[in-house]
């Protein structure tokens, strides 16, 4: 038989509530806690609403700033190192050259188109499906040969370098300042300090069977060691490049340092 279970006394000393609890009566520490706990409550229900139209246009507004700088950065970026690797280009082919002429024994040239020039005889530089090139490198022939006349003929060999997009013959901030080792008198504006034996402004240099530079005339007249000195001058009108043939046949390129004023290696 079961019997109804008692339930469990209060200890004793301690009277059991009758009614309803009173929360008048609730100690001011208690009521802080609730008032505080209402107001997170009230907060938390504010900002869960989530971003309101003007806060997004602002977040849209700031992004698209970021994307145009960093687009503006990474283009600058892009056209200097184009404009560098051009430089390279040209700083190596003039060492093709020299070892060229080494190898084969025979005189090789290089036509710079800087300023729209051409060969001696004014022939434009083309590649080999007859469209125009920046840099031209001519195997003349043996040195006093008769095919030996610093010309373009038909059926010498041939190489070149294609342009490179933004890069142009020239300076924009260096105001035409040398590059160091480019000892030559003529104002690199046109791209190119390279001259001819007797001082007059040219675009070209030739390399001998030993493989020094020297100076030449539209007659392909010579001239004396250490006349192939000059400097090819290239910018993408932020940035200028020197490269510069020594007169022994090195080659080195120098960068302009708008903030120093100079260039720099």
């Amino acid at each position: 038989m079961l019997r109804a279970r008692a339930s469990n006394p209060l200890p004793t000393g301690i009277a059991r509530p009758q009614g309803r609890v009173d929360f008048t009566r609730i100690s001011p520490l208690m009521q802080a806690s609730l008032t505080q706990g209402i107001a997170n409550m009230e907060h938390h229900q504010k900002t869960s609403r989530g971003m309101t139209l003007v806060e997004l246009m602002v977040v849209v507004g700031m992004l698209s700033a970021l994307l145009g700088i960093a687009y503006s950065s990474m283009t600058d970026w892009q056209q200097n190192e184009r404009t560098s690797a051009f430089a390279r280009s040209i700083a190596d082919f003039y060492r093709f050259a020299a070892s060229e002429a080494v190898r084969t024994e025979n005189v090789q040239i290089v036509f710079l188109a800087a300023g729209g020039a051409g060969d001696t005889a004014g022939a434009a530089l083309l590649d080999s499906g007859g469209n125009p090139v920046p840099v031209l490198l001519l195997d003349d022939g043996p040195i006093g040969s008769a095919g030996q006349n610093c010309r373009i003929d038909a059926g010498e060999p041939t190489h070149f370098l294609p342009a490179a997009n933004g890069v142009n013959w020239g300076f924009a901030s260096s105001g035409g300042a040398k590059a160091p080792g480019d000892s030559t008198a003529i104002v690199s504006t046109s791209g190119s300090s390279f001259a001819t034996p007797s001082g007059s402004a040219s675009t070209w240099v030739a390399f001998m069977p030993d493989g020094r530079p020297l100076a030449f005339d539209a007659a392909c007249s010579m001239g004396q060691l250490g006349s192939g000195n000059g400097g090819v001058y290239l910018t993408n009108g932020e940035r200028d490049f020197g490269i510069v043939l020594t007169p022994l046949g090195g080659v080195r390129i120098h960068t302009w340092n708008p903030g120093a004023g100079q260039w720099r290696s």
